[in-house]
């Protein structure tokens, strides 16, 4: 009976494997395609790491998204 439990374990572990592996390339293939037609929608997207705009406007520029602190500084 616990043999039978961890083959199902494992066939479930594979199983989810697979599902992610799966997800990935549809994801990938699909940012390809995109890619390939210009989709500026992508520059907006948040899931998208952009390292390098090839195809920008002159003028354009890239920034990086930082987190901004406040700080009370005390002038006297």
């Amino acid at each position: 009976m616990m043999v039978l439990f961890e083959w199902g374990l494992a066939g479930f572990a594979v199983a989810v494997l697979f599902w992610l592996a799966l997800r990935h390339w549809k994801r990938m293939s699909a940012i390809d395609g995109r890619l390939e037609i210009a989709d500026a929608s992508l520059l907006q997207e948040s899931v998208v790491d952009i390292e390098e705009v090839i195809q920008a406007p002159i003028g354009s520029q890239l920034h990086e998204q930082q987190m901004v602190v406040a700080v009370k500084v005390d002038q006297r």
